[in-house]
């Protein structure tokens, strides 16, 4: 194994210690991988890079996986039109992940479905960690940090570069062991039900389309117009149109604040636009008309069909400061409830958004005043665990009840 040290004397290790990771891209590599995973014994380690910030969209263009007995293999999913085989031989058992809900949605895109999941950095959160980044919980669990040199690549490039390889192989080097210390530490503090729930709570979880996706263009909150608002919109699904022919991050064709700029000045014509900053490069001087056409038809848009300056806003708690003016009941409440959870927290050593989340709190003690509740029902129906409403709900009925 391949090491070197950090602060206090902790092992890095810059390389696999149970060998060279095989690189899966042809069909001759890709049975021997399926071969080899399917002859292997227990749960699989699978992570996933992408090409945020370089790429359009979520895609996986490595996937990581690692099974005792097996090694370790980096499949190339754009090598491959289906991967339904693999997805077959995985269903063997379960799947470790550091960190699940940012590889679950991509790899069911591309076919690949966990049976189970057990997420070690939510595992760390329930037992306490401070730091929760995999190579913080590897260095506490097995004393050994891991080499993190190129964790913001662009992986849609080819080839990849050998170190980036033996670095992606890394981040599933670990991850069983370290799932197997969590594992007996769960079950020794009595949490590993509460893990197990929150696992297939994770696995599960669906994925809801943003409404309005462009409203969280960056700057958007100084436009207060709603004319201006619309020419910020079509700027947005004009770049998103492109980025996604191009396939191509949409903040390398244009950044946010170009969008918004244009949104402010309402630029009337090519010359206008062309001298703003971020439209004058030779790429966007290629788009302009593109760019101009845009912004005519939001200036040129009915009244009728201009979008409101803000979303309609579902009901929810007023911020503390207001609630002994609006609801001094609610205010009564809250002191005690909080006070609760708080403590909850502190003996279980969790976080507190892991006992129920603040914003949940707030909303249960503020609505609570409307008339009789069944506070379990109320966190089941907002999205709670069983083993959170079996934590906490005896007593916030209590608080509720007596106040």
């Amino acid at each position: 194994m391949n090491t070197s040290t950090v602060a206090q004397d902790v092992p890095v290790m810059r390389e696999p210690a149970s060998g060279s990771a095989q690189y899966v891209a042809n069909p001759t590599s890709y049975l021997h991988a399926l071969g080899r995973l399917a002859a292997g014994t227990g749960p699989f380690a699978v992570d996933a890079e992408r090409a945020s910030g370089f790429r359009y969209g979520n895609r996986n263009y490595l996937i990581q996986i690692k099974r005792e007995g097996s090694g370790i293999f980096l499949v190339d999913p754009t090598a491959f039109e289906d991967l339904s085989e693999l997805n077959r031989v995985m269903q063997a058992d379960m799947w470790i992940f550091h960190a699940a809900t940012q590889d679950i949605g991509p790899l069911a895109e591309q076919g690949l479905v966990p049976p189970r999941v057990f997420d070690t950095e939510f595992a760390a959160r329930l037992l306490g960690l401070e730091r929760v980044n995999l190579a913080a919980v590897t260095t506490h669990f097995l004393g050994v940090s891991l080499a993190k040199e190129f964790s913001h690549q662009d992986w849609s490039t080819r080839p990849l570069p050998e170190a980036w390889l033996n670095y992606a192989a890394l981040d599933v080097e670990l991850l069983v062991e370290v799932a197997r210390e969590e594992t007996e530490l769960l079950r020794e503090q009595g949490k590993l039900e509460w893990a197990l729930e929150e696992f297939e709570h994770l696995r599960t979880l669906p994925t809801v389309p943003r409404t309005d996706p462009w409203r969280r263009t960056s700057g958007i909150q100084t436009i207060r117009d709603r004319r201006k608002l619309a020419v910020l919109r079509e700027l947005w699904l004009e770049r998103e149109k492109i980025a996604r022919t191009k396939d191509i991050s949409p903040s390398k064709i244009l950044p946010d604040r170009a969008i918004t700029q244009a949104a402010t000045i309402l630029p009337r014509t090519l010359g206008g636009l062309l001298s703003l900053h971020d439209f004058g490069g030779a790429a966007n001087r290629k788009r302009a008309h593109l760019w101009q056409r845009a912004i005519q038809r939001a200036l040129a848009m009915p009244t009728s069909e201009l979008p409101p300056l803000r979303l309609p806003a579902s009901p929810k708690a007023p911020p503390i400061k207001f609630w002994e003016e609006k609801s001094p009941l609610a205010a009564k409440r809250y002191e005690p409830a909080k006070s609760f959870v708080d403590s909850l927290a502190e003996e279980h050593e969790l976080p507190i958004e892991n006992v129920v989340q603040p914003k949940m709190l707030r909303q249960l003690v503020w609505d609570s005043v409307e008339g009789p509740m069944d506070v379990a029902s109320y966190l089941r129906e907002s999205g709670a665990r069983e083993w959170q409403i079996d934590l906490v709900s005896p007593t916030l009925q209590s608080i509720i009840d007596q106040h």
